[in-house]
């Protein structure tokens, strides 16, 4: 997914785009572009999942977005121009140019949505070691924080035996937590358009039934 065709279609769109945001959505969407991630695929990802949670099925820029997002070595080679991606922003601010948005009665998210990762619940990797486990398993979550320790969300593991939960193992290897575990994390624990709740949320629950195919429907929309 890059970068730059995701903002292609936010210029081309934004008009339509903004009616549909609420001011939380409207918020992390200039955060993102205030302060883009240094892994612009993952900002591509929070972007377009912002934008496709706020307008409604048959929104124009909904198609546009399927249209314009390529995942393929080409692209991959894109997000390395961070010149283009410049241009990009550059463009859209130019054609958005949004105003700065109001005091929220509650806190905004945070401008760095991995500080916000690091703060849920989690296992350190030497915890998770004395129980037995291993944690290097490349169908777990590895977030290393500003310390360089490595953590491991906790909503992965069966809280009685620690465990990683099957569904969970499902679902990070088919979004490959082991390349991205930083787009699978806010995939789990931020809210999820397709299914109306936070993923991690619904382990344990008859929703949890759903996760695979939201995942899946989550790599059609890449």
């Amino acid at each position: 997914m890059a970068l730059t065709d995701v903002l292609d279609v936010l210029r081309e769109h934004w008009d339509e785009v903004q009616e549909h945001l609420d001011e939380s959505a409207r918020t992390s969407l200039l955060a993102l572009l205030d302060a883009p991630s240094a892994d612009p695929e993952r900002t591509a990802r929070k972007i377009a999942r912002l934008v496709l949670a706020a307008v409604p099925d048959g929104h124009p820029v909904r198609a546009a977005l399927e249209d314009s997002v390529r995942y393929s070595q080409a692209v991959r080679a894109e997000l390395t121009d961070r010149e283009a991606v410049l241009r990009a922003l550059a463009l859209f601010r130019g054609a958005a140019d949004p105003a700065p948005a109001p005091a929220a009665a509650t806190p905004s998210p945070p401008e760095d949505a991995d500080d916000w990762l690091l703060a849920a619940d989690s296992v350190s990797a030497a915890d998770y070691r004395a129980g037995g486990h291993d944690p290097a398993d490349p169908d777990l979550i590895r977030l290393t924080d500003r310390q360089g320790a490595v953590r491991l969300p906790a909503f992965q593991f069966d809280g009685a035996s620690g465990r990683p939960l099957p569904v969970v193992v499902a679902v990070n290897r088919l979004l490959d937590a082991d390349d991205d575990p930083w787009g699978v994390a806010d995939w789990w624990l931020g809210a999820n358009a397709w299914l109306d709740a936070v993923p991690a949320r619904l382990l344990g629950t008859p929703g949890e039934q759903a996760l695979l195919a939201a995942a899946r429907a989550e790599i059609a929309e890449w």
